[in-house]
């Protein structure tokens, strides 16, 4: 746990593998927090002008992935789409974790051929293909494997040095040994969408460098940093009616919402009059055997929690849990809660 970027706590319990100790700078899985990781990439791309947030990509991509005729929309899908979860992919729970492909440009030229769920840019769903998708465009315009241009744009300059993705039943000295079934392969098919491990001291400097109030270093400059964790709020389009969808009829400006998706972010709290200083934000994370959660709080909390096996069973638990220990450690009054995520990954 970090408090305006300094560690506070740190600690490791259990076992790392049978017969060791758990250690706090062990890597663990962190499923999709892995997506934050690669939108602060994607992000410092767009900075670097190798990347546009608003240009179309699907149709470089499916030349990439070599599907000559892919389905209907997919050429309207922009950098901006797969940040938010906005492409119109659907969740695809059976490619990813049914062991119907072997890797994440298989999944993505299934979901390339399929149709789409929504029209780009009209409505959210929450699906690991935006975030494969997103890997293989980062190594589409880099002509680097997406891992390698993560280290160099976003961990180097954190200083963090240990960092790795990993296959289902990869098992390296230092790594915490997480429970497969045998025979599951969804590592390698989620990829930049899941596939990373980290110690929880890892992730907290990486949340800890969204956070423009407090010290340390950022490697996105403020504006973005303030996009990425403003909540996505689709506007009323021209694009509606042809999408089959009726266009909103409020007579009056609704209010703002306080818990969305953001770029790679998960908005916990926002609040009502905008920005994002004293809101709350991060990523949860769930795999077999796995459950992650990274936090950034206001008044310069930061907190991860990394764990191997089935308690606690949900990263809402976890979130009740660091509440309460927080006010038990003096961090926080009593009315510090962070809400419950909005929904979960698989």
């Amino acid at each position: 746990m970090l408090r305006n970027g300094e560690l506070q706590h740190q600690a490791a319990y259990g076992r790392r593998i049978a017969g060791e100790a758990a250690e706090p700078s062990d890597q663990f899985r962190v499923a999709s927090i892995s997506k934050t990781i690669l939108a602060v990439t994607a992000l410092e791309l767009v900075e670097d002008g190798v990347l546009e947030l608003d240009a179309p990509i699907g149709s470089l991509l499916a030349t990439r992935l070599d599907v000559s005729n892919p389905t209907r929309g997919i050429e309207a899908i922009t950098l901006r789409h797969l940040l938010t979860h906005r492409s119109g992919f659907p969740q695809y729970e059976n490619l990813f974790f049914r062991n119907e492909v072997a890797s994440c440009p298989d999944a993505a030229r299934a979901g390339f051929t399929r149709s789409l769920q929504s029209v780009a840019g009209t409505s959210f769903q929450y699906s690991n293909m935006n975030f494969c998708v997103l890997g293989i465009l980062i190594e589409q315009v880099t002509g680097a494997p997406y891992a390698q241009v993560v280290q160099e744009e976003v961990l180097t300059p954190l200083a963090i040095t240990s960092m790795r993705t990993a296959g289902t039943f990869d098992l390296e000295p230092g790594d915490v040994e997480h429970e497969s079934a045998e025979g599951r392969n969804y590592m390698e098919v989620l990829a930049g969408a899941g596939a990373w491990l980290a110690a929880p001291t890892d992730l907290v400097t990486i949340l800890n460098s969204l956070d423009a109030s407090t010290p340390g270093t950022k490697v996105l400059e403020p504006a973005t940093l303030e996009m990425m964790a403003t909540i996505t709020v689709t506007p009323p389009s021209d694009d509606d009616e042809a999408a089959g969808q009726p266009a909103p009829t409020t007579t009056s400006e609704p209010a703002p919402p306080t818990q969305g998706y953001g770029m790679g972010l998960r908005i916990f709290d926002a609040p009502p009059t905008g920005g994002t200083a004293d809101a709350t934000f991060g990523h949860t994370g769930t795999l077999e055997s796995t459950h992650a959660m990274f936090v950034r709080r206001p008044a310069g909390i930061t907190w991860a929690v990394t764990i191997s096996g089935e308690y606690p069973a949900s990263t809402p638990e976890i979130a009740t849990i660091m509440d309460n220990a927080l006010l038990l450690g003096g961090f926080a009054d009593g009315t510090y809660r962070t809400p419950p995520p909005p929904l979960d990954d698989a």
